[in-house]
């Protein structure tokens, strides 16, 4: 994707956290899109996941790591639509899936997320984005007990 392109791509639909509580707490909400830095990817958010840390966090148990208005979600399965000058092991249209910080800057329950190219996996082309986006931080935990 072109910067031209990236310009005209300004904002996404997203479900902001607006305050701690059930679930009528979410708002769809039009926010900017992540600037992207030299070692980041912007990826198109196909499929997100329910982690029991976000309900946690919805209903306050994390208060004091997450200032709202808040974007949540750790688990994100899409597509690649530009990539930092940093960046040489994707490229635009790779499908890739991955668990971003978990209380970072923002998470995955949006049209687009950005995140380092460090902590993105390309997606297994015999997996669905669903099934992709189910794996990540489950799965990352799975393993570290195993290990």
């Amino acid at each position: 994707m072109s910067k031209n392109s990236m310009a005209q791509m300004e904002s996404m639909k997203a479900a902001v956290l607006t305050a701690f509580g059930d679930a009528e707490k979410f708002e769809i909400q039009t926010v900017p899109i992540p600037i992207l830095k030299a070692n980041q990817v912007l990826v198109r958010v196909c499929a997100t996941s329910i982690n029991p840390v976000d309900y946690q966090t919805r209903r306050g148990d994390y208060k004091e790591l997450v200032q709202l208005p808040a974007i949540l979600g750790v688990d994100v399965s899409g597509v690649i639509e530009a990539i930092g000058e940093a960046v040489t092991d994707f490229q635009v249209g790779d499908s890739v899936y991955y668990s971003p910080q978990i209380f970072g800057e923002f998470g995955s329950y949006a049209q687009y997320h950005v995140a380092d190219a460090a902590i993105v996996a390309l997606k297994p082309a015999n997996l669905s984005h669903i099934e992709a986006a189910s794996f990540p931080l489950a799965g990352g935990t799975a393993w570290g007990l195993s290990t």
